[in-house]
């Protein structure tokens, strides 16, 4: 018999093969097939095999599969996390071949599993209404619904081969079947049948217990996909497929347009979602073609058993209108019935925009507010807006906007569509800008990888399921560039519930994702502008006749990229506005920064200067002339810039004037073609409808919903509605047809159902608790299409590879945002509620982006995730030593002579050794301590699977010279250290290319920039382990620390920018400021003035003693100073400071004092005093010291009598 742990050796080859066994396929002894329960008891295997699991409060989740291979062998699978489809964690398995009966035995015992029996949650579901019953185990169901030549067992049930009488077109199929139990068969010869859609489509069975999960198994079509996951029950347990099928479509000529897609659920879970079958399976009864087919049972020779067949027919055409909401369709839509799913419909449709409801329904809704429409007229096309009021559902498949007029007939929908499109075009007016084939390039890989194809469908041909996918429409038909532009830059600005997020598109980023949607559809617009650019620094706008221009050129309007950079540029535009006007004319600019607007050559407006932008308006009138010149001169500062520029009729709303000019005179005028490629019709003003379009728009329902403000005063609505507790479930907009009273959702059979079942409810509701407020909004604002949490979510297999790295080393980890298991417990109460309102960006190596939602909306999630997940099982040890040393030691633990943290993660700016993981200076301003410690100790509790190794294996410590292997004082070290963030000291062997200065024989002293310290800072680092930062700006000692001294890298290469931190240990901060002061009392403030500002303060530089050590100079109102620190070497790694300050007084009107120490803990002890526990100095020379409290700080001030006066400080920390 092996050992326990030759049986566990991880065989991951074995996945390359596609079978299970080998790639042979045998029969099997017909002696030895099982159809029944009661046969198969006659195999002592059969009691073997089947599935088991560890307790509930095991360490570590685990499901085993037992698959029964004939006389007592067995394959022995092992899941982390638990069973699929119940827990697994989708980590690679455990296999173990060809295992004896009594190794089996042994190896469940070891891990202490139980057996269990798993059941679909489908299994015996009775046929809804409508439904076509197939088979019901009645002879008479068989004569009517199958062709001759289909059998019944005499116990009532199906064998394969059968063949409807009945051919369908798009259907949901349940059907119910039970697999033998054949342990000598393999491959295909194992339980093999398959249910053919129409006759050409299969869905495969088979026995696949225990398999990789393949296209040729249970759950798999038929050489087209693998299913998401393996979940074929044992052998001869009754199991379920529910099948969604849509049939291909063709046109008339036979043509075909779209191909066959599958939904399949097996054993209630879904397995393949909105999968398109380009072709019919190869051994398919039947060729594609537009005509319905027949289910067919395939007979492969094996006793596959059916029961429980009903089919209940769908408009899938129909269907295709519905409201596509991600986490309903994936959570809800094929449940039988759900009415957390209705509570979500009721929240993203707006029915409480109409509909009042009790304090209790709103706290367990999060509705949608619709699109604001304030200035909707300056962000989509008009004619965009009257074909969408026509025909909601049809000119957007999936949207959720209600379609208010129907049952109107066609003339007046058109009629009442083009009115509201007049009103509505009047808020505000588009720009327009022709597309960029390298902001296309840019913006295709912006949207590929940022997480926009997390909800979107990718356009680059991936397939990915509809119904999960929020659809974008026609975006050219809708948008210009400069108006998507905007959107992508602010989404909640005019879509303020953050069903579309931020993604932190930054810079030029929402221009390239606008250029790449709008790359195709969109008319070429003829440049009209000429202009000149101009570079320099401004504060005002120059003349740029006086000037030069960097280039000039034709551009499409006032386009203010054409200076090919965002700041310190200017530009004069010059264009020709043909004498189509008279009389007066109000013409609006508005600029960031500043620019003038000339008609003609005079000035009209001004809006010179640096600011934000600001819009200006003015009268101006047109005299008769052939051609008139527009003129603008602009200028760009720093910031964010902008250019608007506008005109129109005294009492009319303004229009952009761009579109109106031409770059020379005399010319015709280059009218936009009258179609669009698709010959959609132009949109014409008629200033007539829009008094029509508004009445509308107050009257049937469209100011229940958007916000619209004329004069900062928002429209209200005139349409009343029924309070929630006071509505007919079945009627109104929940009615199977309308009255053309009520808006139309489009809702299907089941949407309606779950919105009925939550408003039936909805008087017994009550408040929700944390786990209903976390799951309902994951699954509202769509977190679950990243994010997994208790087995939920995370990204659908389809999309899984839509997830990109920039370290595709790291794996899922670096790919694949983080489980929020316990992020209640992990991230600190303050840090979670930034994450949620704000978004976050500290896995750059992670190219999915985390939204900012705005604490608006998803803030109130923070609250349930922390009452439900937070621990508080760990505590920060505590040390005698002084913090600065317990930090020195979390240093070394850090880096590669202790853990060896830095060989993942990033420190800072600097990049690890290895793979470049999230950054340690950034872990204890986002995590919370207890989380931390417990997480170091032992990662594989909290993530199983990752990479993070423990340097603490079965609770000791790899490290054991450092605080005697005591793990939580090493783990409370590391965090003391991290604490001080980008300030931290650098671990050892972080820098490779590290230009280290050693002090060996003599001084170094190193002039250049150092943290915490003025530019003008002295570096010395000294042989005896001691080194210092003398700040000549401040003329005090700023810095001390010990052992390593700098790396001149920093400076000496590349462009030798930034500031250097100590190498060294124990780095404290000695003084922050001058340490001599006049004071007219002893308890007079210590001045906080800079003495930069002062007069009579002077560095005089400093002198070099015969050992190369320097001695300080410097000059102040009241006396000359001189400062020698001298290092005396204490050991190998650390000296101390005998520091001699010599002062030299000239006259003074007040008592000058030394601050020898400032802190906020500083209490007298033998020969000396101890500054916040880590600094001992001792003092002589002088007057007596004072001890005194100065706000929240202790000051040691020592008097200077009014003679040359030498005093000594000897430092030790």
């Amino acid at each position: 018999m092996t050992s326990t742990g030759q049986r566990c050796i991880l065989l991951t080859l074995l996945a390359l093969t596609g079978s299970l066994f080998s790639p042979l396929v045998w029969a099997q002894d017909p002696k030895t097939t099982y159809s029944t329960l009661e046969a198969a008891q006659a195999d002592p295997d059969f009691a073997v095999q089947g599935e088991y699991v560890t307790p509930d409060q095991a360490p570590q989740k685990k499901g085993i599969q037992v698959v029964a291979l004939g006389k007592g062998q067995f394959r022995v699978v092992v899941y982390t996390g638990g069973l699929p489809g119940a827990g697994w964690d989708q980590k690679l398995p455990q296999i173990i071949e060809e295992e004896e009966t009594e190794a089996v035995a042994d190896l469940l015992e070891s891990l202490n599993v139980a057996k269990t029996s798993r059941t679909s949650s489908t299994l015996e579901t009775p046929p809804p209404t409508g439904a076509v019953v197939l088979f019901d185990g009645q002879q008479s169901t068989l004569d009517k619904q199958w062709k001759p030549g289909a059998k019944m067992t005499p116990d009532g049930l199906l064998q394969a081969g059968a063949t409807t009488a009945e051919n369908f077109r798009d259907y949901t199929l349940h059907v119910e079947f039970r697999n033998p139990f054949m342990p000598f068969a393999r491959g295909q010869a194992r339980g093999n049948s398959g249910v053919y859609h129409q006759g050409r489509y299969e869905t495969q069975i088979l026995d696949s217990f225990g398999l990789k999960g393949l296209n040729n198994e249970t759950g798999g079509i038929y050489t087209v996909r693998d299913p998401d996951q393996n979940l074929c029950l044992p052998p001869l347990a009754w199991q379920t497929y529910d099948i969604d099928f849509t049939a291909a479509r063709f046109d008339a000529e036979g043509k075909k347009l779209s191909d066959a897609r599958l939904t399949v659920r097996l054993n209630g879970e879904v397995v393949q979602r909105d999968i398109p079958v380009p072709d019919p399976t190869r051994a398919a009864p039947l060729k594609e073609t537009a005509e319905r087919g027949p289910i067919y049972l395939q007979d492969h020779g094996n006793p596959v058993q059916f029961r429980n067949i009903w089919l209940l027919p769908r408009d899938a055409d129909l269907e295709a209108r519905r409201p596509r909401i991600p986490g309903y369709e994936r959570f809800h839509a094929l449940s039988k019935h759900s009415t957390d799913g209705g509570l979500l419909l009721l929240g993203e449709l707006g029915c409480i925009n109409c509909h009042a409801p009790s304090e209790t329904l709103k706290a367990n809704l999060l509705p949608k507010t619709a699109p604001i429409l304030t200035e909707v007229g300056a962000r989509v096309r008009p004619e965009w807006i009257a074909s969408f009021l026509t025909d909601p559902h049809g000119f957007k498949p999936g949207t959720t906007m209600p379609d208010v007029m129907a049952g109107w007939n066609a003339a007046d929908r058109a009629a009442a569509a083009q009115a509201l499109a007049q009103f509505l075009s009047t808020k505000g007016a588009l720009r327009e800008r022709n597309p960029d084939a390298k902001f296309v390039t840019a913006g295709e890989k912006l949207f590929g990888s940022v997480g926009c194809v997390a909800c979107h469908a990718p356009a680059d041909g991936k397939n990915v399921p509809v119904a999960t996918s929020v659809p974008l429409g026609d975006l050219a038909a809708k948008y210009s560039i400069p108006s998507l532009t905007q959107f992508l830059k602010d989404p909640r600005a005019t879509r303020p519930s953050a069903r579309m997020p931020s993604l932190h598109l930054e810079k030029d980023q929402p221009e390239q994702v606008a250029h790449y949607l709008l790359r195709q559809g969109l008319d070429t617009l003829t440049p009209n502008v000429r202009y000149k650019v101009y570079e320099g620094r401004w504060s005002e706008l120059p003349n740029f006749d006086e000037l030069k221009p960097v280039k000039e050129g034709l551009c499409v309007g006032f386009d203010l990229t054409v200076a090919g950079k965002t700041d310190n540029f200017g530009i004069r535009f010059e264009a020709f506005l043909p004498d189509e006007q008279r009389g007066a004319y109000v013409f609006g600019l508005g600029s960031d920064d500043g620019a003038r607007l000339y008609l003609d050559g005079d000035l009209v407006l001004d809006t010179d200067g640096i600011h934000p932008v600001q819009m200006q308006e003015r009268t101006a009138r047109f005299e008769e002339q052939p051609w008139h010149t527009i003129r603008v001169d602009y200028f760009e500062a720093t910031g964010d810039e902008d250019l608007v520029v506008m005109m129109g009729k005294q009492g009319a709303a303004l229009e952009y004037l761009a579109p109106l000019l031409l770059p020379t005179a005399g010319t015709a005028q280059a009218k936009s073609p009258t179609n669009t490629p698709d010959q959609r019709p132009r949109f014409t003003p008629d200033p007539a409808l829009v008094a029509r379009g508004r009445e509308l728009f107050t009257s049937i329902g469209c100011a229940n919903c958007h916000e619209l403000k004329e004069k900062d005063q928002r429209l209200k609505s005139t349409l009343a509605a029924k309070p929630f507790d006071k509505l007919d479930a079945q009627a109104g907009c929940l009615a199977d047809s309308t009255s053309g009273k009520t808006p139309d959702f489009a809702l299907t059979n089941g949407q309606r159902r779950d919105i009925e079942l939550a408003l039936l409810t909805s008087a017994e509701t009550s408040a929700p608790s944390p786990q209903q407020i976390i799951d309902r909004t994951f699954t509202a604002f769509n977190c679950y299409a990243c994010h997994e949490r208790q087995g939920i979510g995370g990204p659908e297999a389809s999309r899984n590879e839509l997830f990109l790295s920039t370290q595709p080393e790291m794996g899922d980890e670096g790919r694949i945002p983080p489980s929020l298991n316990g992020v209640g417990d992990k991230l600190q109460d303050a840090w979670l509620k930034t994450v949620l309102d704000k978004g976050a960006r500290n896995r750059p190596y992670m190219l999915t982006r985390m939204p900012a939602f705005g604490g608006k909306n998803v803030g109130h999630v923070a609250d349930a995730l922390i009452s439900l997940d937070q621990k508080h099982d760990a505590h920060l040890a505590t040390f005698t030593e002084p913090p600065l040393r317990v930090k020195s030691t979390g240093r070394q633990l850090v880096g590669n002579g202790g853990l060896g943290c830095i060989k993942c993660h990033t420190f800072g700016d600097k990049k690890s050794t290895g793979i470049q993981a999230i950054s340690l200076t950034g872990m204890t301003s986002r995590l919370r301590s207890d989380w931390f410690l417990r997480y170091v100790f032992n990662p594989q509790q909290y993530r199983p699977g990752t990479r993070m190794p423990t340097g603490f294996p079965d609770g000791h410590a790899v490290v054991k010279d450092v605080f005697h292997g005591d793990p939580n004082q090493q783990i409370s070290a590391i965090w003391m250290y991290l604490s001080d963030g980008d300030k931290a000291g650098l671990p050892d062997g972080l820098v490779a290319q590290m230009i280290e200065l050693k002090p060996e024989q003599e001084p170094i002293i190193y002039r250049n920039f150092i943290e915490g310290v003025s530019p003008r800072a002295i570096a010395v680092g000294y042989p005896e382990k001691v080194n210092l930062a003398w700040d000549a700006n401040e003329l005090c000692l700023k810095l001390i620390w010990h052992d390593r001294f700098l790396d001149a890298a920093l400076h000496w290469t590349g462009r030798g920018t930034g500031n250097q931190t100590p190498l060294g240990d124990h780095i404290l901060t000695l003084e922050p400021a001058i340490p001599f002061a006049t004071l007219a009392t002893p308890d007079a403030p210590w001045p906080t003035a800079s003495i930069r500002s002062q007069t009579g303060y002077r560095f005089e530089g400093y002198q070099l003693d015969a050992k190369g050590r320097p001695v300080f100079s410097y000059q102040t109102p009241f006396g000359s100073v001189t400062d020698f620190p001298e290092p005396i070497r204490r050991d190998a790694h650390e000296g101390t400071i005998n520091r001699v300050l010599t002062f030299q007084p000239q006259k003074s009107t007040e008592p000058v004092y030394f601050r020898a120490a400032v802190g906020s803990k500083i209490e007298p002890v033998a020969d000396g005093y101890l500054v916040n526990d880590a600094l001992t100095m001792k003092i002589t020379g002088g007057d007596k010291p004072l001890l005194r409290k100065s706000g929240d700080q202790m000051e040691l001030l020592v008097p200077i009598p009014q003679q040359p006066t030498t005093l000594t400080q000897e430092i030790s920390w």
